[in-house]
Parts: structure tokens; sequence; C-alpha cells
């Protein structure tokens, strides 16, 4: 709930400021995509781990930010704008929620959902003793594994 109500927050604050300066959306755009590849890779490094993904976003974003406005505004006579650089890096933590939520780390932050199975991995129990004997060839079928499985384990 403090997520939906912290994006709530951020995006009526981005509403107030981004009527002062029409570039304020091109640096919101650029640090979400920017945090997103950031994060993503982070989360992917680190095996799940919710710090480095937030650290990936937020810190690349924010990075890229400075970068642009000591690099790129200054070679061309420009004035430093520390607007430019919260944006981006605000486009970053929005990044960082949006990965929160598409990659499910919403609990211990070790790469686990909230109902502890490892995220991504296919978990199966093995019954050896109760062995399922499947049709060979059914004429009128689904053609739906799902429910050929259903059908066998009922008729046995």
């Amino acid at each position: 709930m403090k997520y939906f109500i912290t994006t709530l927050l951020l995006f009526f604050l981005i509403n107030i400021y981004a009527q002062d300066s029409v570039d304020a959306v091109k640096h919101l755009g650029a640090g979400i995509v920017i945090g997103g590849v950031g994060g993503y890779t982070a989360h992917k490094l680190s095996n799940g781990d919710r710090a480095w993904t937030w650290a990936g976003a937020v810190g690349s974003a924010f990075a890229a930010g400075l970068a642009k406005e000591a690099i790129y505004d200054s070679s061309r006579g420009g004035v430093w704008e520390t607007r430019d650089v919260v944006f981006t890096t605000l486009g970053g933590v929005i990044s960082a929620l949006a990965l929160e939520v598409f990659t499910g780390n919403g609990g211990s932050g070790r790469g686990r959902n909230r109902r502890g199975k490892s995220c991504g991995c296919l978990v199966v129990q093995v019954d050896y003793l109760n062995q399922i004997q499947l049709p060979a060839f059914v004429e009128n079928g689904t053609g739906d594994i799902t429910s050929e499985l259903q059908a066998a384990y009922l008729l046995r």
C-alpha cells in the first residue's frame, strides 16, 4: 500500500513541476528507460536481490542525469539545472517500482516471492507410488494436456 501511495504522490508532484519545464517530461522518460535497464541488469546479476535492483535502477538514472548535466550541457554553454537531475532520478524510482511489481520482489529480497517459491522456477513434486497411466490415443479428445491428465487421474 505504501508503494501505491508513493507512486500516487510522485505522479502528483510530476504534474505540478512538469508545468514549468517542457524538458522535465523528457528527463523523466529517459530516467524510466535508463533506470529500467539498470535495475533489471542489477536484478539479474544479484539473483533477485531487492536492494540491488533499487540501487541499479535509481543509481543508473541518477548517474545518467549527472553525466548529462555535467558533460553535455557544459560543453554547449548551458546552465546547470538541478531539476533535470531530479526528474531523471525520479524516473529511476518509477522504474524501480515497476520492476518491483513485474519481477515479484515483495518478500525477503533474496529472489523469492511472498509464497516462498523461487522466482521463475517450476516446482514439481514427483509421486513415484501413484503413477498415472495416460491413454495412448484418444479419438474424441480436446487436445489439452491438462484435461487429459485430469481425466486419467479421475478414471484411475
